[in-house]
């Protein structure tokens, strides 16, 4: 598995001042794009692991602002409400180019800002504006309670690593008619985007008979304090980079590392557990870094 670059060692709010304030200057101008990270349960578990991790004080402001919606009242439930409210409310079509970025090649800050600038927005300005609105003394409790979970749901779509997939198939969404294992029964396809979404969770969750609380307390209890203390580190930039590197060196290929996903593959146990370790530790980093961002806001 490849090893993404280390993060730098800034703190969260200043790395991401810069981009949240070109995203208070995008104009909407974007249809609702097909992708949604992790499907409901990896952005629940990103939740959970992240609630687990705030302080008491922390966590009670979190929960304040989220009591609005008896639905999304915890940040594993609030995680999803980008994709189960916000995505079908026409309303909110300015944030669709925010659960993205197309990445074919390494960028700099400068050249990531740009593209997001030209793209009306891109998962790097959405995490940040959103940060930046939670951090405001002028927004209101329900403009923080709008933007504490749409902060929650870009910060998980950032790790899924198909992402920052290629602009060419759409992260992946155009590479269908794919096969895998108990996945996709009897004549069931899919396409190598919503296999990172969902395809491993659901795996993983059904063979072992767990639950996505369940299985949020199994990630969580994996992560060492020299992990969650390294992973704490860093930006947005950093995220997406590691992301990137994830879907060139995993995410494309098959389990031998070499040979490119092809529409109409069939997709078996060793790609499954070649990349299960991927997607689970794209899962607790989501969850260490929202918490990180959060305590930093309300801590």
């Amino acid at each position: 598995m490849p090893r993404p670059p280390r993060p730098r060692r800034s703190p969260l709010r200043r790395q991401l001042q810069g981009l949240a304030l070109a995203a208070a200057c995008l104009v909407p101008a974007l249809a609702p794009s097909t992708a949604a990270a992790w499907h409901d349960d990896g952005h629940r578990i990103v939740g959970e692991i992240a609630e687990r991790r705030l302080s008491k004080q922390a966590r009670a402001q979190v929960r304040e602002l989220l009591a609005d919606m008896p639905s999304y009242a915890t940040l594993a439930t609030a995680a999803t409400w980008a994709d189960q409210q916000a995505r079908g409310d026409a309303t909110f079509n300015f944030v669709a180019s925010s659960h993205y970025v197309n990445l074919d090649r390494n960028l700099s800050p400068r050249e990531l800002l740009s593209l997001c600038l030209e793209k009306s927005g891109c998962v790097a300005t959405g995490v940040a504006y959103y940060a930046e609105i939670l951090r405001s003394t002028r927004a209101s409790k329900a403009q923080k309670a709008e933007a504490l979970r749409f902060l929650a749901h870009f910060i998980g779509d950032a790790h899924q690593p198909l992402h920052t997939g290629h602009a060419s198939d759409r992260g992946g969404n155009d590479i269908d008619g794919l096969r895998m294992l108990e996945y996709t029964p009897a004549a069931e396809r899919t396409n190598l985007h919503a296999l990172w979404d969902g395809g491993f969770v659901a795996i993983t969750m059904a063979r072992a008979g767990w639950d996505w609380p369940r299985y949020a307390l199994e990630l969580d209890g994996r992560i060492s304090p020299a992990m969650s203390g390294r992973w704490g580190r860093g930006s947005v930039y950093d995220w997406l980079e590691e992301s990137r590197l994830f879907a060139l060196a995993n995410g494309y290929l098959h389990a031998d590392g070499k040979t490119p996903i092809r529409k109409g593959d069939s997709l078996g146990e060793d790609w499954y557990a070649h990349n299960l370790e991927v997607a689970e530790q794209r899962l607790q980093q989501a969850g260490v870094r929202l918490a990180a961002v959060l305590e930093e806001i309300f801590g």
